[in-house]
């Protein structure tokens, strides 16, 4: 038990990998804001039940989209998201940026999973939020706070089980909704959907999957998949960890690619990272980056 309480003391909750995800969370609904058409987004009147619409958004007054004139929320939500960003004040901007998620999933007649998964995860990170000394979620926690990241590392569990909770049921949902996952053809149906499916730039290369007598074990192999990822919330091996998260980062990435779905993309990819990214590595890697890009640009200017 004193090793577990030293473990959970050293290990630094405070880190960047926070506002990493939560900067995902914010790109994907400001590109949302950003290229749709916000009075459409917002016109409850072309949903096709409008009373079931109201019914299902019982805290639909409280959105910003509600609170004011859509044009101007949107302007105010994409200041926020921006603010969000930037790292600043986290105490603040978590909060403010949940309501934008929550705003986004209440007053949008279009919405999907990455919306919804952006509210919880936004949600959850609050009071981590709240508790962040830092002026900026991008600078490195200064002191080392025992009780905070005691408290905390178990607090973060919540996250890992409601990450690990979309994958479980991503995974064993499938097998009990539609008789094309479990016969192995569901690939075929949907890349070659009329609305969800692939680009045509992509048919050829998918059709060699799923015209194949192999087409059934490719299928399979997406809910074996899913199911590992679920059953990462157990692993403790840190290449496990971090083979399935740039994995999942991929497969999110594809599914973007193949049907459109840009901010669930986004909101996927802050939640393995959440989920997966137990030192900070995420960071690490864009740090480097960073410096590689500095260095270029040095020698160009050098020359």
């Amino acid at each position: 038990m004193k090793t577990v309480i030293e473990y959970l003391e050293s290990k630094n909750i405070f880190n960047q990998k926070i506002i990493i995800a939560r900067s995902l969370l914010a790109f994907g609904s400001l590109l949302l804001l950003l290229f749709n058409n916000i009075t459409e987004l917002t016109d409850s009147s072309l949903m096709v039940d409008n009373d079931s619409f109201s019914i299902v958004s019982p805290f639909k007054q409280y959105s910003l989209f509600n609170v004011c004139d859509p044009g101007i929320a949107k302007v105010i939500s994409i200041i926020i998201l921006l603010w969000v960003i930037s790292g600043y004040l986290p105490q603040l901007s978590s909060i403010l940026q949940t309501w934008v998620h929550f705003s986004i999933c209440n007053s949008f007649v279009v919405i999907d999973g990455g919306d919804q998964v952006a509210l919880i995860l936004s949600l959850l990170l609050i009071p981590v939020c709240l508790f962040d000394k830092r002026i900026n979620q991008w600078n490195n926690s200064r002191a080392l706070r025992k009780n905070a990241n005691i408290f905390f590392n178990v607090y973060f569990f919540l996250i890992y089980i409601q990450v690990a909770g979309i994958y479980l049921h991503a995974g064993i949902g499938k097998l009990y909704t539609t008789d094309e996952w479990r016969n192995g053809t569901c690939l075929y149906y949907w890349f070659t959907n009329n609305v969800f499916g692939a680009p045509v730039i992509f048919q050829n290369i998918y059709n060699f999957f799923t015209l194949s007598k192999f087409a059934p074990i490719y299928t399979w192999l997406i809910i074996i998949f899913e199911l590992g990822l679920f059953a990462c919330i157990l692993a403790t091996n840190k290449k496990i960890r971090y083979s399935f998260m740039i994995a999942g980062i991929l497969f999110h990435l594809g599914i973007s690619l193949t049907h459109g779905l840009i901010t669930f993309f986004f909101s996927m990819f802050a939640a393995l990272i959440l989920y997966l990214d137990s030192d900070n590595i995420m960071y690490h890697y864009l740090k480097k980056i960073k410096l590689w890009i500095t260095s270029k640009k040095t020698l160009h200017l050098g020359n």
